[in-house]
């Protein structure tokens, strides 16, 4: 077998999954990989131009979406792991998908300008030990998924592994985050004879107004202490968790970003005056949350070392719909639905943030506790769900931890009488959507696998 039989058969794989009902997302790619194990080897061939990484805690889907529909409309030729399957498998069915259908619309054997592939921390090492990167952008550390990684010193080490892999990688930091700021270094072979030593660019916001709604940010904070002498870190500006202008009496501080912005944020959208190379560029984002606008920030920073025009990146922003399930809204039988995903407590608490004081508006909550969500649920204590300590119609708890969220709100102080609780997700989100008055909508929280199955079950209404 050769390597267009490998993307062909792949193809077949896909196709007769879809036609099951199955997602499909990774297991075409473990058979690929074992039928073909050099295919991601070989696939990094047929790219022309840059090969982007993206990882980090949250906002991985997000960037990369933006970064593609920015490629796309600079009018390159883009594969990336759009439906979010970050792990060596899924990012080997993407590929063979993506190089199907350009070689199905181009001809065999043609290449494409870009890969934009986020990756899972844990798996990055494997992902650069079978394709080399030109950049990779680490979005920021957040506690996520203890049981399956550890703290962040794990994932960072992770991360580290690797970025050692590949001493031409340029790095795409956030300056914002001090869990990062020593991601760099202390990796050994950096240095190698005839090599400059690992080219770092930065990017973060220099100041962050809140415009229509609640500026108090409850997220917790991963970071409290400095990454090089482990005293407590200052901060002149804080945006979220531990995000924000930091310093240490040690002397360290927040890097000078390359790439700097300033933000307006609004309910459901945000303003970012964008500086790099000594302009200044005013874009809007159509999407809710400051932490939508640091994947914006990261996306375009990507865009801007690839030398896209800002016009086009101005024009991609306006045109992105977000991956379903990140922020995404959609009509069901008439009624809004609007889907956000959460899965760790810094990243759930700025989504709840944006739902403070919500009117006609009722809440359906979906806990799982899969391997893809994590086992351990103790990061709900963690999340600012006080937000709806005075909260006053119907919360849908669901999943298989639904007892366990609903124990959580009850310490927040919640109304008992509001909440209906059925670890079914497909009876309670129907009870829900048929629960809403004319004027009312339905905004759904669930963890990744709870999302994968609403996906399903959204997409055999609205067929």
């Amino acid at each position: 077998m050769n390597f267009r039989q490998a993307v062909s058969y792949t193809n077949k794989i896909y196709k007769f999954l879809r036609k099951i009902n199955s997602e499909g997302t990774s297991l075409p790619g473990k058979y690929l990989r074992k039928f073909y194990p050099d295919f991601l080897i070989e696939s990094q061939d047929y790219v022309t131009s840059y090969r982007f990484a993206i990882t980090g805690t949250n906002g991985k889907t997000t960037t990369a979406g933006i970064l593609a529909q920015i490629l796309k409309e600079a009018q390159k030729s883009v594969i990336h792991n759009e439906l979010g399957a970050n792990m060596p498998n899924g990012i080997a069915t993407a590929i063979a998908l993506g190089l199907y259908n350009n070689f199905k619309e181009y001809g065999d054997d043609t290449p494409v300008d870009n890969f934009v592939i986020e990756s899972d921390e844990a798996y990055l090492k494997e992902i650069f030990e079978n394709i080399s990167f030109d950049y990779l952008l680490v979005t920021n550390l957040f506690r996520d998924q203890l049981d399956r990684y550890g703290e962040l010193d794990i994932t960072k080490k992770k991360i580290q592994e690797g970025i050692r892999i590949n001493p031409d990688l340029k790095l795409i930091i956030n300056a914002d985050d001090p869990s990062l700021y020593d991601i760099e270094k202390n990796i050994k072979n950096d240095m190698i004879a005839g090599r400059k030593k690992r080219k770092v660019y930065y990017f973060g916001f220099e100041n962050v107004e809140f415009c229509d709604f609640d500026t108090q940010s409850n997220s917790p904070s991963e970071v409290i202490y400095c990454p090089v002498c482990k005293k407590p870190l200052k901060y002149s500006k804080r945006f979220y968790s531990q995000l924000g202008l930091w310093s240490c009496d040690c002397k360290i501080k927040r890097p000078k970003p390359d790439i700097s912005a300033e933000v307006k944020v609004f309910r459901n959208y945000s303003i970012l005056n964008v500086k790099f190379d000594g302009k200044n560029i005013m874009y809007k984002l159509n999407l809710a949350g400051l932490y939508n606008a640091y994947n914006a920030l990261g996306a375009i920073s990507c865009a801007y070392l690839a030398g896209i025009d800002r016009k086009i990146i101005a024009r991609a922003l306006d045109n992105y719909k977000p991956v379903f399930g990140r922020a995404q809204s959609t009509t069901i039988e008439g009624k809004d639905v609007s889907l956000y995903l959460i899965k760790n407590p810094t990243g759930a608490s700025e989504v709840l943030r944006g739902l403070k004081n919500a009117q006609n508006t009722k809440i359906l909550i979906a806990i799982n506790d899969k391997y893809a969500d994590g086992r351990d649920v103790s990061w709900l204590w963690d999340a600012d769900f006080e937000v709806f300590k005075n909260f006053s119609n119907k919360i849908f708890i669901t999943g298989t931890r639904a007892d366990d969220m609903a124990l959580r709100l009850k310490y927040a102080d919640v109304n008992l009488g509001l909440m209906v609780i059925d670890n079914n997700i497909k009876k309670t989100f129907d009870y829900a959507l048929k629960s809403l008055e004319q004027d009312e909508k339905l905004i759904v929280l669930p963890t990744y696998t709870a999302l994968l199955k609403l996906t399903k079950i959204i997409k055999e209404k609205t067929k």
